[in-house]
């Protein structure tokens, strides 16, 4: 086995906490997922040919995949002149993406909070409790109020369950604590705010069309708690085999944003900081235009910074005394 080609470039995990909380252990952990994914070669590295995947199964989702196989398929050593055929792709593929995808967006649910503290599990148990005793002294307590004209119930006889099912059925679909309903009503002005109906349809086709799908969750004093759409193509991760990604250790994304985005995001960045990002020469086509065979410098926009955003998995040592 080549050491060379198995060299680990990602920092030591045993490391004090001190270290780890540092600038240059965060900047090693990225130029290790820099090395891994962003090779010299354009052409060959991990993330360009992600790219290029993931842009031709869009091109055949839509119908606008290329023709050349099938001309050479058709061709007798290279030579079409003698057929006089429609090239065009005929669009099937997009209409059975559109069946998957609504039909996925179909399933549709309503969210549902359930206090899980001690405090909220007395209270529903404290409730439940009444409705049983009500229930189990009805018959005392109708004739209560008939011959002495009390009411005697812990709740509202009317609405009062007869049953041990109804009683179940009650507390799942009516009984709901105050902090429960204010928990229902903010996730979803959280989701009305960030349009996430509008992010869940493109989470749906990119799962039926590239078979993998990633939102990510943020959160900045400007804008409060962001849902943003992640696409796959930018995305980068530590190797895994699990369909669901629960077994990677980092996990990150590739973004393009304005310089003025940046020092939102960044406030602590200097004016000479965003200088110097804005005259570090774009080296790799990725920072432009990907798929066009006319790429050249003068498309790169300098007000544009390339920026890695990724979440690294480590441990950190609790002393007990």
């Amino acid at each position: 086995m080549n050491t060379k080609s198995a060299q680990n470039y990602f920092p030591s995990q045993v490391v004090s906490d001190q270290e780890k909380n540092s600038y240059e252990y965060g900047l090693k952990v990225a130029q290790a997922i820099e090395a891994e994914w962003f090779g010299k070669d354009f052409n060959s590295n991990r993330f360009s040919l992600n790219q290029q995947d993931f842009h031709k199964l869009r091109l055949y989702a839509r119908g606008e995949q290329s023709v050349q196989k099938y001309k050479d398929e058709l061709s007798i050593n290279g030579d079409l002149s003698y057929l006089n055929l429609d090239w065009t792709p005929v669009p099937i593929v997009p209409k059975f993406v559109d069946i998957v995808v609504n039909g996925i967006a179909e399933r549709g649910y309503d969210l549902k909070a359930y206090s899980q503290d001690p405090f909220g599990v007395k209270q529903r148990t404290d409730y439940m409790e009444s409705i049983v005793r009500d229930m189990q002294t009805s018959e005392i307590n109708d004739e209560a109020y008939v011959t002495l004209g009390l009411n005697v119930y812990e709740n509202d006889p009317l609405s009062l369950p007869k049953t041990t099912e109804e009683l179940e059925l009650h507390m799942q679909l009516d009984y709901k604590q105050s902090i429960e309903i204010a928990e229902e009503q903010s996730l979803n002005v959280l989701f009305d705010g960030n349009k996430y109906d509008n992010t869940l349809k493109r989470l749906y086709y990119d799962l039926t069309v590239l078979g993998i799908a990633a939102v990510k969750n943020n959160f900045d004093t400007s804008s409060g708690i962001t849902v943003e759409y992640v696409d796959p193509a930018n995305l980068v991760y530590s190797y895994t085999e699990s369909p669901y990604f629960d077994d990677i250790y980092y996990c990150g994304e590739v973004k393009n944003i304005p310089i003025n985005e940046l020092k939102k995001q960044f406030p602590h960045l200097t004016n000479e900081d965003l200088l110097e990002i804005e005259d570090q020469p774009h080296q790799n086509a990725y920072a432009a235009n990907r798929y066009s065979s006319s790429y050249n410098d003068n498309n790169v926009d300098n007000n544009i910074a390339q920026v890695l955003y990724f979440n690294y998995k480590t441990y950190i040592m609790r002393y007990i005394n």
